[in-house]
């Protein structure tokens, strides 16, 4: 059994391995800097690189200045440098891999802010003169959470903060106890808990006022949208409302005068529909007008709209469709209807559907191409119903440019 599960573990690390070494392969194929593929992911490396970039604008005149004041040799500089360098390599690496999507915070935001606490710490240990300057990074580096963590994750960055100078302390009062008054350095240390502490409420609560802004911003765009949906479309069928359809409709004619492209229009009618409201009432006649309009959606293509004209009458914007493409949709729609059945109406009755098309012509208004497909939609009622009936346009004097 032993054996077993040591070959399990085996197994187990050799797979996750294999991934990482799968991922990196991919990232080698088509390296950026920030990754393109990957909108959240850019974001946190660019705040990386932010971060990165102030670490570097207020470590670099510091150690300069404390260099040329005699404070701190060169040694130590470049130590501590070389530190900081390898430890955001490391970040970045655990950035561009994606494994810091498998976190519990994907930005790294207490990561980072502990790595440069212990940078601090390194500081204060080898720069004695200059611990109180060092003291108020501390916050600086705090303030960098306030977009990210709550109040408790602040506490506990603070409590690492705080961990981190205790230990300066102690090494201090072993190697440097003659250097340092021990009373003196704890009340310091009371001191930095005290900010710290009220700087994490004050944090915490500045981030939960950001999350709650967020939230209503959401919540607003999503009314909005729902607002805006709501304008432009039918509350019974789904369908777009007759004001949308006849901006799309004129939309489509502006775009056939600029390409050249043809389109069509199909004019449908439930045929005796007041016979229906009439028997079963309205609520059963709003039902078959669901049970159709689900019909009509299912013949549709994805570069069609269908519009409710008004009552039991339906406006379809055929784009890219001459009058023969429009006929074959038609028969389809005029089919589907005839065959499916409407429970509401009971086993044997049946809902047929007349239609009228018109094709616009070049120079043509679009009030008269709808009226062309209304008058072929009054055309199939007059001969019989349940049938598609074809508009021809006849060119008039007034349609001829000179």
């Amino acid at each position: 059994m032993a054996h077993k599960s040591i070959s399990l573990n085996i197994n187990g690390i050799m797979r996750k391995f294999s991934k990482l070494t799968y991922n990196l392969s991919l990232l080698a194929q088509d390296f950026s800097i920030i990754p393109k593929n990957d909108p959240r992911q850019a974001l946190r490396l660019r705040r990386f690189f932010i971060s990165f970039g102030v670490y570097i604008l207020i470590n670099l005149p510091l150690c300069y200045l404390a260099y040329q004041a005699g404070i701190v040799s060169l040694k130590i500089i470049c130590w501590q440098l070389g530190i900081m360098l390898i430890f955001n390599v490391l970040l970045y690496v655990t950035f561009r891999t994606g494994l810091n999507k498998q976190m519990k915070d994907p930005s790294l935001t207490s990561v980072q802010i502990c790595i440069a606490s212990l940078m601090v710490m390194f500081a204060i240990f080898f720069i004695l003169e200059a611990r109180g300057i060092l003291l108020s990074l501390y916050i600086l580096i705090l303030l960098f959470g306030i977009f990210h963590l709550d109040t408790r994750q602040f506490l506990y960055v603070s409590a690492f903060i705080l961990l981190t100078y205790g230990i300066d302390i102690f090494l201090l009062q072993i190697f440097y106890s003659q250097e340092i008054k021990l009373k003196t350095e704890v009340l310091q240390w009371f001191a930095l808990a005290v900010i710290l502490i009220s700087v994490s409420f004050l944090g915490g609560n500045i981030s939960a006022l950001r999350r709650e802004l967020s939230s209503s911003k959401k919540k607003l765009r999503s009314s909005m949208l729902k607002i805006q949906e709501m304008a432009i479309h039918d509350d019974l069928t789904g369908f777009y409302n007759r004001r949308h359809i006849m901006e799309l409709v004129e939309s489509e004619k502006n775009r056939s005068v600029r390409t050249g492209s043809v389109f069509s229009l199909a004019m449908m009618d439930l045929d005796k529909f007041k016979n229906i409201n009439d028997t079963f009432g309205h609520q059963t006649g709003d039902n078959v007008l669901v049970m159709f309009s689900t019909i009509i959606r299912s013949v549709l293509r994805r570069t069609d709209f269908c519009g409710r004209y008004g009552g039991e009458e339906f406006l379809v914007l055929l784009t890219e469709t001459d009058i023969q493409e429009a006929k074959v949709f038609a028969e389809r729609a005029r089919t589907r209807v005839e065959k499916s059945m409407f429970p509401d109406l009971g086993r044997h009755s049946r809902i047929t559907v007349s239609i009228g098309l018109a094709e616009h012509q070049t120079n043509e208004d679009i009030d008269k191409t709808i009226s062309r497909a209304d008058e072929a939609l009054y055309q199939a009622k007059k001969n019989g119903r349940n049938r598609v009936e074809v508009s021809q346009y006849k060119l008039l004097k007034s349609d001829i440019l000179f």
